[in-house]
C-alpha cells in the first residue's frame, strides 16, 4: 500500500546474537513473571490519503482500516536496545486490513511497471476510481505493555497531504500506545514496524470514461513492492491513448 514509505523489512532478532547469547536471553526472559497476552483492535475511516507507487504518488485513497496489536510476551531488555524508560521490554505483533477505493490523479505517473513494453511509465491521463484492499503485518518490541484502542482515532482526513509520524502505515500500531512509549526492531529504535504486506488495486472495464474498454490491476506486495512487470499496473490513459 503505497501511502507509506518504501520499506525493507528487517529480521525479528538481531543477527549478531550467538547461540550462547540466545540461551542467556531466554533464561533472562524466563526469570520474569509471565505477562498475559491480549489483543487490542481499532477501526479508522481514512479519507483523501495520498498513495504512492514505484514512481511517486499516483492516487488518493478512501478506506476503512482495521488495526490490531497483540502482546506476545516480556523479553530481555536487549530487544529494546539494552534499556527502556520503563525498565521492561515487550514483544508485540500487529496487523492492519484495508478496504476501500482509490482515485487516480491526472498528471501523476502510473504506479507500476506492467504493460510498458520497454518504455517509460506514462502519466495518468484521466481521473479513474477503482477498488483497493490489502493487509500489512507488524513485529516489534516496545517499552510498554499497555495498548488501548481508545488512543486510535476513529477517522482521519489527510486532505491530499502525505501523513507523517504515527499516521504512516509503517508506524500505525504506535497509535495504540501513549506518547512515552518507545519502539524497537532488531534491538534498535525504529519507527518502521512492518514486515510483509500486500495490496491490490483494480480499475474495471468502464472505470475510465475516456477509455471504457480498458481495465487494469496492480498488486503492491512484498518483497518487490509492485516494481515488477508481473505485478501489473493501473493505466488511466486519455482517449487518444486507448
Amino acid at each position: 500500500m503505497q501511502f507509506r514509505t518504501r520499506w525493507v523489512a528487517g529480521p525479528v532478532l538481531a543477527a549478531s546474537l550467538t547461540a550462547a547469547g540466545l540461551a542467556a536471553t531466554s533464561a533472562s526472559a524466563a526469570a520474569r513473571p509471565a505477562v498475559k497476552s491480549y489483543t487490542s483492535t481499532a477501526v479508522t475511516k481514512v479519507s483523501d490519503r495520498p498513495d504512492s507507487g514505484d514512481h511517486g504518488n499516483w492516487a488518493n485513497d478512501t478506506l476503512v482500516r482495521s488495526a490490531s496489536v497483540t502482546l506476545a510476551s516480556e523479553v530481555a531488555l536487549s530487544y529494546c536496545g539494552g534499556s527502556a524508560p520503563t525498565g521492561h521490554c515487550y514483544h508485540w505483533t500487529g496487523k492492519i486490513t484495508d478496504k476501500g477505493s482509490f482515485t487516480t490523479v491526472p498528471g501523476d505517473t502510473s504506479p507500476g511497471n506492467g504493460s510498458l513494453n520497454g518504455g517509460s511509465a506514462p502519466a495518468i491521463g484521466a481521473q479513474v476510481t477503482g477498488t483497493m484492499s490489502g493487509s500489512y503485518r507488524y513485529d516489534f518490541y516496545s517499552s510498554w505493555k499497555s495498548a488501548s484502542k481508545t488512543l486510535v482515532p476513529s477517522s482521519e482526513n489527510d486532505q491530499g497531504n502525505v501523513p507523517g509520524g504515527r499516521q504512516t502505515t509503517g508506524a500505525w500500531p504506535e497509535q495504540f500506545f501513549g506518547a512515552g512509549a518507545r519502539f524497537y526492531v532488531s534491538g534498535a529504535a525504529s519507527s518502521e514496524l512492518g514486515t510483509t504486506g500486500s495490496w491490490t488495486y483494480t480499475a474495471g472495464f468502464g472505470a475510465d470514461s475516456a477509455c471504457p474498454a480498458v481495465a487494469s490491476q496492480w498488486t503492491d506486495a512484498s518483497p518487490d513492492w509492485g516494481a515488477n512487470a508481473a505485478d501489473g499496473n493501473i493505466l488511466a490513459p486519455v482517449a487518444a491513448a486507448c
